[in-house]
């Protein structure tokens, strides 16, 4: 399983179809749409901006304009003008005078690239409009003003190379509305008079789907607005931008939910050896985001009409009780945030760690069920920190699912990104009746698809599968360890730690490792004989050749007396 994917309606360059390629080429089962929240309802994202100057404040959002060139300029400008204004824009008024003229004959673009904070700029391209007031003054075909769209990631189809698709809309004195093609780039030559503001109307789903019949066009982003002066040949392109307007028709709050299910009934019928399902990354909540995994997905309120999170942390408490409320299953997403750095000294990672595990800890995981394990590398902290948190939680008790993912925002290299975990699961299907249960009792490993395709068990007394929690009086258990498929060269580990309930004032793992010896696994299995006069809690790792944890099970807990607040029904056996 796939479970923690973005596509066309969150922040990046992914696409639906781009993630179901790769979900396919890398023999995957199940994928989990995890879209965010605020981004799918678009909530609180800027729909006028006023291009008064290079910055402005739309509804406490910072919108921004970047300075964009592209080839070598005789002359060329670009200004901010407060004299120069749409008549549709006087209570803020002010545009962006652009000028170029090339140097020579080749192409030169001058230009302006929009973005906001927290990327609230990137919307579903479906169902959408972009309005934009514009004074052409000087345009011809050798010299123009332009709106250059940019959209998701595609992989190749058609003869059409795999990259971004763009659409650009000229504004050039003809008053014709062309339309020109280019692989995956195409060009919409749109009406305007010279001398005068023209309010230009795009539909950019509309116009991809006349260009790309073939595609899925509401399976877009729009993932950048560009607007530029354009010269060829010494001619001069002169002109103004106002207004930029982008709006969708009033809809349900649910209504994003349901185009999403759309598309993926849609793109079952391309892709049918994966099975999507509808997932959610609730992301308004402090202190992390939390995935929702089940059957009722719905589209939560938002307590700020800004896109912020919710500081409150009830808020997350509430988010959790209410994923439960309909039998889903509430994920702890990358504990460690969500910026991608290089890794941190080891020292600055062990206290990361440390402060990390005691607020895990200290709030015993928001009462979620998972913890996303399984990430190389985020926030600056390996892999093995990550597994140490999760180790935190398992010595105190705290009965979480380890999962691997990749947070993948691309849809591009899923076996070549630093990123690339997934999960695997031992249900009798992949429907949901048998996936849930599988998560929530830990019935679960995880790991490196492009170096790990083997099977990882534990069976403890020959009756207690995985992420099972047993008590027992006896001063030693059988562990059976069940392995198969493992790569040539690696190596297999044992990780045991006390489970003594240490609490948030010691966030340490309090782990042994110790290596199995290779030998042993002419049975496919090895039996391992655990101390248990304390609890105690066991996991398994497998090691690459150079020494890189590329597979992870979940843990058993071998008790010795029912934990405070019991045991969860899904990890008991009878």
């Amino acid at each position: 399983m796939a479970m923690h994917i973005h596509a066309s309606w969150s922040e990046g360059t992914g696409s639906m179809q781009g993630h179901l390629e790769q979900a396919t080429s890398t023999g995957l089962d199940v994928l989990w749409w995890t879209e965010h929240d605020f981004r799918m309802a678009e909530h609180g994202y800027p729909n006028v901006v006023h291009m008064n100057g290079p910055t402005e404040q739309i509804s406490g959002v910072a919108w921004s304009w970047a300075q964009k060139a592209v080839g070598t300029a005789a002359t060329s400008q670009v200004v901010w003008d407060k004299s120069m204004a749409s008549p549709a824009d006087t209570d803020v008024p002010g545009s962006v005078h652009l000028t170029a003229r090339s140097e020579g004959l080749d192409q030169v673009s001058v230009g302006v690239e929009g973005s906001a904070a927290n990327t609230v700029d990137q919307r579903s391209v479906y169902d959408q409009t972009i309005e934009i007031d514009v004074f052409p003054a000087e345009v011809s075909p050798h010299s123009y003003l332009s709106l250059t769209l940019t959209t998701s990631w595609r992989p190749a189809t058609q003869g059409r190379p795999a990259g971004q698709y763009t659409l650009t809309y000229i504004i050039d004195g003809t008053q014709g509305r062309e339309r020109r093609l280019s692989g995956i780039d195409g060009v919409v030559h749109v009406p305007a008079r010279q001398g005068r503001w023209n309010t230009l109307q795009l539909r950019p789903e509309e116009d991809m789907a006349r260009f790309w019949p073939d595609i899925e066009a509401r399976d877009a982003a729009m993932f950048n607005i560009t607007l530029s002066a354009v010269s060829e040949m010494e001619r001069l392109a002169d002109g103004w931008f106002d207004l930029l307007r982008i709006t969708r028709p009033a809809r349900t709050a649910n209504a994003p939910l349901e185009m999403q299910a759309a598309l993926m009934r849609g793109y079952a019928q391309r892709f049918p050896a994966v099975r999507q399902y509808q997932g959610m990354e609730v992301s308004l909540v402090k202190p992390t985001h939390l995935n929702w995994f089940g059957p009722e997905i719905t589209m939560p309120s938002f307590a700020d009409p800004r896109p912020v999170a919710d500081p409150n942390p009830n808020a997350a408490y509430a988010v959790v009780d209410m994923i439960h409320s309909t039998g889903g299953l509430a994920s702890y997403n990358h504990p460690f945030g969500t910026s991608h750095p290089a890794d941190l000294p080891a020292a600055k990672q062990d206290a990361l760690r440390a402060s990390v595990a005691a607020s895990v800890l200290s709030d015993r995981a928001m009462g979620c069920d998972i913890l996303e394990v399984g990430y190389p590398s985020r926030g600056g902290v390996d892999l093995t920190r990550h597994a140490q948190v999760w180790d935190v939680c398992s010595r105190n008790a705290v009965f979480l699912t380890g999962t691997g993912v990749s947070d993948d925002h691309s849809g591009q290299d899923w076996l070549g990104q630093q990123s690339n975990f997934v999960t695997w699961a031992y249900a009798g299907s992949r429907e949901l009746n048998d996936l849930l249960p599988a998560l929530s009792a830990g019935n679960v490993f995880f790991g490196n698809p492009a170096t790990f395709s083997g099977t990882i068990g534990l069976l403890v007394d020959g009756a207690a599968p995985m992420g099972s929690v047993t008590v027992s009086s006896a001063l030693t258990r059988n562990v059976r360890v069940l392995l198969s498929g493992l790569p040539a060269g690696s190596s297999i580990w044992l990780v045991q730690g006390t489970v003594d309930n240490a609490g948030p004032s010691v966030p340490q793992p309090g782990t042994t490792s110790s290596q199995l010896t290779a030998s042993d696994w002419s049975a496919g299995y090895v039996d391992v004989k655990v101390d248990t006069s304390a609890p105690r809690f066991v996991r398994v790792e497998v090691r690459s050749t150079a020494g890189d944890v590329i597979a992870l099970s979940n843990p058993v807990w071998l008790l010795r007396d029912d934990p405070n607040g019991g045991i969860p029904a899904n990890r008991q056996v009878r």
